[in-house]
């Protein structure tokens, strides 16, 4: 079930491995059986590249202006009677009630619950329900999470009660949302490293420390500003939720096309670009560890003269090995994917004419790969979704794991058929394809903006193209590991 342990590729049959330690037997995404693919895998990963390739030459053949012409479609769902119901202050105060209930329900049962984590409702709710339902919610219906976040939610009513809650101290701009960044870090090692991150009091020891956090970035920077830079999982929902067709406040629920959200007016500052490439390559390295390149790659370690008397010593100090190598792959690959994007950004100004700087090359196209980790986390994690996820219905009966059956779920078996192998590769194919062609769409109508001449947009984006095209062909492969080993 859980999601932190089965990341490990099991290593216990490969002798030179043993040095690193043993690993679960699982493989946290594949099915138990091999599916083979009707064609050979390079045709699928050519094809998608060239699909990719093609929908450019289509974009730059079929759309020249420099503005988008559907970023407001000009609809209000809310001035429909039901959904106006629904958007009123009455009901939207009550979903706010229930969030924070729901809050403190979870840590309730993480502190007061069975300390087994099949048994305890807060890890299944918080690793599949919350962190990956709520990414596909932002992302398919618009950003609920600025309506349900309990840490905005307690923090709006106690200044509402107490009046001049928060200092107001100006918050500095070399910060960014490096604050975020670092949490998000910080929170994807808990995730898929972690061996604590799976056990109901740590959760919720981790809950209370983040909400310490929160609050205090809050009170002391104000409650939006840290919302916008500090609160990590209002920066991940509200930026996934720029792809959504729905966007809107204040009762508003307005219609717009997929992705055109992410068309920004201002080149994102550097921090942000971290922040998405780093949320981008985090679902990459989950991939990754599922790979037989990374058991190769242990495999070498293991192996090498060189590293054996260090590793070998610091086994006998009592270090996992195992979560150490990982820790250090956890901050190179994003490293890497930064350096290779920063680089493709001064390609793109020099060959733009070097009227922008790579800086603002970089801020201006990095949210046109947001499609791309949308479509990648959809591949990655829909089985996990389907899956997994149903442990929650007979746990909603027995949240405690105390021996209750509220809902008369408790018997509840999971239905591993309800997805195969060959349904989620067909699935993995195409979201990595549309999506790539929406960031090319994106990347186009942005070139079209900050370049002068039509000539210099159209040059400016081959390397933009040939970094999607390599990364279709990449996350391809990839997600083809569990499905088709």
């Amino acid at each position: 079930m859980m999601h932190i342990k089965n990341r490990l590729i099991s290593l216990a049959a490969l002798t030179p491995l043993a040095l690193l330690g043993s690993a679960s037997p699982a493989w946290a995404h594949a099915f138990g059986i091999r599916y083979d693919l009707p064609l050979p895998l390079w045709l699928y990963l050519g094809g998608a590249g060239a699909a990719v390739g093609l929908s450019f030459a289509v974009i730059t053949l079929f759309i020249k202006s420099r503005q988008s012409r559907v970023e407001d479609l000009g609809f209000n769902l809310a001035a429909l009677p039901v959904l106006g119901w629904l958007s009123s202050g009455a009901v939207l105060n009550l979903v706010r009630l229930l969030s924070l209930a729901s809050f403190i329900f979870l840590l309730t049962a993480g502190f007061l619950g069975h300390p087994d984590p099949f048994r305890n409702f807060v890890p299944t709710f918080i690793w599949v329900v919350w962190w990956v339902g709520m990414a596909f919610a932002s992302t398919l219906i618009g950003n609920l999470w600025d309506l349900i976040n309990p840490w905005k939610i307690a923090y709006t009513w106690v200044d509402k009660i107490w009046g001049g809650f928060g200092a107001g101290h100006d918050y500095p701009r070399r910060l960014g949302r490096w604050p975020a960044v670092l949490l998000f870090l910080i929170f994807v090692w808990m995730e898929l490293i972690s061996e604590q991150a799976e056990q109901p009091r740590m959760l919720a020891l981790l809950i209370v420390a983040y909400s310490a956090i929160t609050w205090t970035g809050m009170r002391y920077y104000g409650r939006d500003t840290w919302l916008a830079n500090g609160e990590v999982f209002a920066v991940v929902f509200t930026l996934l939720a720029r792809f959504a067709c729905l966007h809107g406040a204040n009762g508003e629920w307005r219609l717009r096309l997929p992705a055109v959200g992410l068309l920004s007016r201002d080149p994102v500052p550097l921090s942000g670009v971290c922040f998405v490439l780093l949320l981008l390559t985090s679902v990459t390295f989950d991939g990754i560890l599922e790979t037989p390149l990374w058991v190769a790659f242990l495999e070498w370690i293991s192996e090498s003269q060189v590293l054996r008397p260090g590793l070998l010593a610091l086994r006998e100090s009592g270090v996992d090995l195992l979560s150490v190598i990982k820790s250090a792959a956890l901050i190179v690959l994003p490293l890497c994917f930064i350096a290779a994007f920063l680089l493709t950004a001064h390609a793109i100004a020099r060959m733009g004419g070097g009227t922008v700087t790579t800086r603002d090359v970089a801020g201006y196209f990095v949210l046109s790969l947001v499609p791309i980790a949308i479509a990648y986390h959809l591949s990655h994690y829909l089985s996990y979704l389907l899956i997994a996820g149903q442990n929650i219905i007979p746990l909603a009966s027995d949240p405690f794991g105390i021996g209750w059956d509220l809902f008369g779920t408790i018997a509840y078996n999971v239905d591993i058929g309800i997805v195969n192998a060959k349904m989620i590769w067909y699935v993995a194919v195409t979201a990595i394809v549309v999506g790539h062609v929406l960031a090319v769409y994106i990347a186009h109508v942005m070139a079209a903006r900050i370049f002068p001449g039509r000539a210099q947009a159209l040059a400016s984006q081959l390397p933009m193209l040939i970094l999607m095209v390599a990364y279709t062909m990449i996350s391809l492969w990839i997600l083809s590991q569990p499905i088709i080993a």
